[in-house]
């Protein structure tokens, strides 16, 4: 009893084996008889005989075919292609396509129908162009039969190939295995002279069977001069879109620039102790930053400094705010736009503007209209951003890249390839320039190591981020040929960033006001003992520093001002000033020094000032023949295939 058992389990061990090779998904037989016509064109007929048990091919198969092959000088171009019908068991079938990237897609079967496990035999017929390679003594065929991408193991491929009026090949060879493979497990049939081809051993998924058949020159048709030149145009029609547009854009921008974004001649620097033709503290910060430095707030701060000094306000400053108060003092003349602005705001004595988060939208309308003010009187006067012809020049870019997309052949994975790194280069980009204001607007060493770590670090992540993404890419990059249109896609982004620098350019006045200012800057900055050594320069006092203090801070230099004026405060010749000095427009806190209390409190006040401000609500490579150094998936044809 015991050795029936095993016998029995033993014949059911080996039942259970041969049910599960019967039931493995492959392709039984896989036959192409493929026609060349006298003009070059040609049709495929692809018979394949599949096992279906309702894993991978449930609905029926799918063929791939690719839409580029490189031509007998290992340029890339697109083939003409042409799916005439497909059949199932001899009769038509349901069918669609769809685009793959570098090609199409053809589903055989409907989705709402499920497959029976069995056998299926499909025929797909499809005809094609410009798949003929031309040499200087022979015409060639150089074909994948199979394509090198089926999922499914291929137990049996021939093919079959009738040239024109029955023309036979001069030379043929064949290939067989996985892509760039040289094997040859097939063999030409007997007698076929040369036109039918037949594997030898089965074909595992990923391998394929290639052929190549030469033949004299004449044989089928020669492009036209018009062929070619249609075809020339079509195969590089992204590369002329692309850098036809970056040129079109740089001549574009390189004229505009000439005409108006070359800065006029700088002027010779002197060093001064007065604001050139009297301009305000917070006209020196909009014209010496080209527009406002620090959203406009540091200009305010100055504008406070100013009309403290002259005894319009008072200024007190606290642990976590700022007051400014109203003198009764009369104002005398007019007031320049900003000062004026800011001096509406507490038009009568006793009115006090509080500097707080609880009134941080008034302290926003205000530097809102300070700002407006002051670009309203003085607009295009000292600087000319130019923003029109920026503007002109995006839309141009932007009108480029929209032909590229609409009347390019762009392969699907190449937008992928070009927003991801636009995304990547906007958003390092942003976080550098804040780094890089950051590091302008830095007060102290500190501040000034930390920004440039931060800068630091960012470029290494950003580099690194974008070294590794072009790796990854190379390989996409270099099968859909794509490499030049993404080069003239970056210098257009490069030449629009480039030009929203250079653009923008002083006025002849602006340029003469910048050298002054430049001066003024100098003369703040310098040791006492050189300025003591400038001919005519005042000498250090109380009213002298307090003139000078506001265009101090509009220039981001109170601190080697302030501490110039300690320095005088502490020495002989300040006699009895230093002991009587404190300026009875400043109310301050308890602070060691002059220095600390009069320089530390002018360069928070603009950060103060911007800390009050609400947050924003989130916003909702060279061919050859396929003699002389073909292989198994090369040439044209090709793809492969799976289930659905």
């Amino acid at each position: 009893m015991t050795i029936f058992l095993r016998l029995c389990s033993a014949l059911l061990l080996v039942f259970w084996m041969a049910c599960g090779a019967q039931a493995e998904e492959v392709i039984r037989d896989y036959q192409a008889d493929i026609t060349v016509f006298p003009d070059a064109t040609i049709e495929v007929t692809e018979t394949i005989t599949v096992n279906a048990e309702g894993n991978r091919i449930q609905r029926g198969i799918f063929r791939d075919f690719p839409l580029y092959a490189q031509d007998a000088r290992g340029f890339r171009q697109k083939v003409d292609f042409e799916l005439i019908s497909v059949e199932r068991d001899g009769q038509p079938e349901a069918n669609h396509t769809e685009s793959i990237t570098g090609g199409i897609r053809i589903y055989a079967g409907s989705g709402d129908v499920f497959l029976q496990p069995g056998e299926y035999t499909y025929t797909i017929t499809y005809r094609t162009g410009r798949q003929i390679r031309s040499f200087d003594d022979h015409d060639e065929l150089y074909w994948n039969v199979t394509g090198n991408g089926w999922l499914f193991p291929l137990e049996e491929a021939s093919v079959k190939v009738s040239l024109p009026s029955d023309t036979a090949p001069t030379k043929t060879t064949f290939f067989t295995g996985p892509m760039g493979s040289t094997a040859q497990n097939a063999r030409e049939v007997p007698g076929s002279n040369g036109l039918e081809f037949q594997t030898t051993r089965p074909l595992g998924p990923g391998e394929g069977l290639t052929i190549v058949l030469a033949f004299d020159k004449g044989v089928v048709a020669a492009p036209s001069s018009e062929e070619t030149t249609w075809w020339f145009i079509r195969d590089n029609l992204n590369t002329i879109i692309g850098f036809g547009g970056l040129v079109v854009i740089f001549l574009y921008y390189l004229r505009s620039w000439v005409a108006v974004g070359r800065d006029p001649p700088k002027g010779v620097m002197v060093p001064r102790w007065d604001p050139p033709e009297g301009i305000s503290p917070a006209l020196v910060n909009y014209i010496d930053n080209k527009g406002f430095s620090g959203a406009g707030w540091t200009a305010l701060s100055a504008s406070a400094l100013e009309l403290a000094v002259k005894g319009y306000v008072e200024l007190e400053d606290l642990d976590r705010s700022i007051t400014i108060r109203r003198t009764d003092k009369r104002i005398e003349g007019k007031l320049q736009a900003g000062e004026a602005a800011l001096i509406a705001e507490i038009p009568s004595a006793g009115k006090t503007l509080v500097i707080d988060k609880a009134n941080g939208k008034r302290v926003q309308s205000l530097g809102d209209s300070f700002r407006s003010a002051i670009e309203k009187e003085h607009r295009d006067k000292y600087y000319k951003a130019n923003a029109g012809y920026i503007s002109l020049g995006i839309g141009l870019s932007i009108a480029v890249v929209a032909s590229l997309f609409i009347f390019g052949n762009l392969d699907e994975d190449v937008y992928a390839l070009i927003f991801v790194p636009t995304f990547f280069a906007v958003f390092f980009g942003s976080f550098t320039v804040g780094i890089v204001h950051m590091f302008k607007g830095a007060r102290s060493l500190f501040s000034k190591i930390i920004a440039i770590l931060a800068l630091a670090l960012i470029g290494f992540v950003a580099l690194s981020t974008m070294a590794l993404m072009l790796i990854s890419m190379w390989a996409d990059l270099e099968a859909t040929h794509q490499i030049p249109v993404l080069v003239a896609f970056g210098g257009i982004l490069l030449l629009n960033i480039l030009f929203y620098f250079l653009m923008g350019a002083p006025t002849p006045l602006g340029r003469k006001m910048m050298d002054g200012i430049e001066g003024l800057r100098t003369y703040l900055t310098l040791a006492e003992k050189d300025r003591m050594n400038m001919a005519g320069a005042p000498t250090m006092s109380p009213s002298h520093f307090e003139k000078l203090l506001p265009y101090a801070v509009a220039l981001g230099v109170e601190k080697p001002w302030s501490q110039a004026f300690e320095t005088w405060l502490a020495s002989a010749a300040a006699g009895a000033a230093a002991a009587s000095y404190s300026p009875g427009w400043y109310h301050g806190g308890n602070y060691s020094n002059f220095g600390d209390r009069i320089g530390g409190f002018s360069s928070s006040m603009a950060s103060t000032i911007a800390s009050t401000i609400p947050t924003p609500p989130p916003s909702s490579s060279s061919s050859s023949s396929g003699f002389s150094g073909g292989s198994s998936g090369g040439g044209g044809g090709g793809g492969g295939g799976g289930g659905w």
